[in-house]
């Protein structure tokens, strides 16, 4: 063999050495992080073996103390009894009215809430943690832009936007009534004029004179209206009412503020409710279109506005969706900086999408008990008078000289009927639940936790959907009523979480981010840590929801550890170590 192909062959094979050699030391130096399945498991919230219900039909009935409505009078006493129908008490109408107003505010915060969760879930659910540590990026300290001045109405006489009272339409804050009497036609001189007949007295009316009333309205510019002897009213009686009918003066609900702004924008700024949040007044905000037709209306009382929200001087609503905008800020030169993606980690997403969940079935709650709130009140407008709902014995009556707390039980009517509940079944659990089944039920309001057994079950599906954010819109549902014999503290009208108790029910409880399952032709595998190193473990999956999350239906346990997918040293024999996050 020549002397120079001898040492390539030796030069070949020292290199060959040396790059399996760097490599042991490398895999043997780098670790990757895992976490514990148990952490990262998301949960899903669209678990067909758990439903909501109401209580159709109560043991008893319980009034309830509730100090912003004012009780008029209490119509039955302690162990009096009663059949349905029949007053128990009635309530003072213009505190009803302003409880009615107070739940319609409660509702569409609830409402708007819910929609801004259900936004940030899909955000998360769509999000990719970060694979690697990286540092934490510099986090610029936002100035709001500064508020722009009062705006110029356009051709139209529209604003693009409202910042303050003075923007609102002409209208009038006070008024004065001026009375004279003559022998004939009305005076042609008004009461500022010299040798005028007009005086703050009211003229008596006698049979040889005509009596004459005329109105001067101060506006909110601080001007009045001009005298003509054609606006001049007769009246033909001591008796009369003057004026004839009601005026209501600017900010009131029957005669609010009115601000005009154009179809571009039409947007408020927090400004104007800071400005007046101690005025109980009224404020209306029409958009109108470029045809002169308004398109959105909103009424908003400004006081009430101001104690529900959370408001700062630049904060913009939509008159349209009556919520608020994203803040303006001064734009900052920004430094390149590397992309971050989303900057959580797995950790950090798994948590913030299962606080998120649960956040959203808190806000359910919220709306649904808001809603009752609103639909119990307006009930009671015609009249203002609570009746009883089934016959009964008035017990533990309390008096309207008691000192009382809003939620305490002012009285209750014990029927001793049973209760009832409805409620609604996936097309899923069909196939599992039958007559006779026993359902568990827990009340949101009381909090009591009891068996009710079902009924009946309908053979064709609801044709109102149950379908509320948190559940599934491509799945039909059916109703079915059960029966529960001991439920004493729950009434009519409350709401229920109820949970199937299936022998049959198999479904998963790990539920994990794509971006820890990869594909590998027709099969899904994870890469889990088997004795401090990583090796594949296939996994049968079940629904992909979202997008984003994978059902695991077997080959994965909660006690388990894996690693994110996608990092560029994630692959089998590398060495691992368990992330600080999951054993802090």
């Amino acid at each position: 063999m020549k002397p120079s192909i001898k040492k390539g062959i030796i030069i070949t094979s020292i290199c060959a050495f040396t790059l399996v050699g760097i490599k042991f030391y490398l895999n043997s130096t780098n670790k990757i992080d895992v976490n514990s399945v148990s952490t990262l498991n998301t949960g899903y919230w669209d678990n067909p073996s758990t439903s909501t219900g109401l209580v159709s039909n109560s043991d008893r009935q319980s009034v309830l103390y509730d100090a912003s409505k004012t009780i008029t009078q209490v119509f039955v006493q302690e162990g009096q009894q009663v059949n349905s129908g029949d007053p128990l008490l009635s309530y003072d109408l213009t505190t009803l009215q302003s409880a009615v107003d107070t739940s319609q505010l409660d509702v569409e915060k609830a409402q708007n809430a819910i929609a801004l969760a259900e936004h940030e879930l899909k955000k998360l659910l769509n999000t990719t943690p970060i694979p690697d540590v990286v540092e934490e990026p510099e986090i610029q300290d936002h100035t709001p832009a500064p508020l722009p001045g009062v705006p110029e109405k356009n051709g139209n006489g529209l604003y693009p936007y409202i910042l303050s009272l003075s923007q609102a339409e002409k209208n009038f804050t006070a008024y004065k009534i001026y009375y004279t009497s003559t022998t004939s036609e009305a005076p042609e001189k008004g009461p500022h004029e010299k040798a005028s007949l007009w005086k703050e007295e009211r003229e008596m009316k006698e049979s040889n004179n005509t009596c004459w009333y005329w109105i001067e309205y101060t506006y909110t510019d601080g001007s009045t209206n001009a005298y003509d002897p054609k606006d001049v009213v007769e009246y033909y009686s001591d008796k009369q009412q003057i004026p004839n009918k009601e005026i209501f003066l600017a900010g009131t609900k029957q005669n609010p503020y009115v601000f005009k702004l154009s179809e571009n924008q039409g947007f408020v700024y927090g400004k104007l409710f800071l400005d007046n949040a101690n005025l109980n007044q009224y404020l209306r905000f029409d958009v109108y279109t470029n045809d002169g037709d308004i398109d959105s209306s909103w009424l908003v009382r400004c006081d009430k506005f101001t104690t529900i929200q959370s408001i700062n001087e630049g904060d913009m609503y939509s008159v349209i969706s009556h919520t608020k905008e994203e803040q303006k800020y001064v734009e900052v030169e920004q430094k390149p900086s590397q992309d971050l993606s989303s900057g959580y980690t797995e950790i950090e997403l798994a948590k913030a999408i299962r606080d998120k969940k649960q956040e959203l079935k808190t806000l359910d709650l919220g709306l649904k008990k808001a809603q009752l709130s609103l639909s119990e009140n307006k009930a009671l407008l015609n009249d203002g008078v609570i009746r009883a709902k089934r016959s009964g014995i008035v017990r533990n009556i309390k008096k309207t000289s008691d000192s009382l707390q809003d939620g305490n039980t002012f009285l209750e009517v014990a029927g001793g009927q049973g209760t009832y509940i409805k409620g609604s079944i996936s097309e899923l659990m069909l196939n599992q639940i039958k007559v006779g089944d026993t359902i568990s039920a827990y009340c949101w309001t009381s909090g009591e936790t009891f068996d009710a057994k079902i009924q009946s079950i309908d053979t064709v599906p609801s044709s109102n959907s149950n379908y509320n954010g948190s559940g599934n819109p491509n799945v039909s549902y059916y109703e079915f009523e059960a029966y529960a014999k001991d439920a004493s503290k729950i009434q009519a009208g409350e709401y229920l979480e109820l949970t199937f108790n299936s022998a049959g029910d198999t479904t998963s409880s790990i539920w994990l981010s794509k971006a820890y399952v990869k594909q590998e032709g027709n099969k899904y595998y994870v890469l889990k840590d088997v004795h401090g190193k990583l090796k594949k473990q296939y996994v049968t999956v079940g629904k992909i929801v979202w997008g984003d999350t994978m059902e695991i239906k077997d080959g994965l346990s909660d006690t388990d550890y894996i690693a994110f997918a996608y990092s560029k040293n994630a692959k089998e024999g590398v060495k691992t170590q368990k992330s600080s996050e999951a054993t802090s």
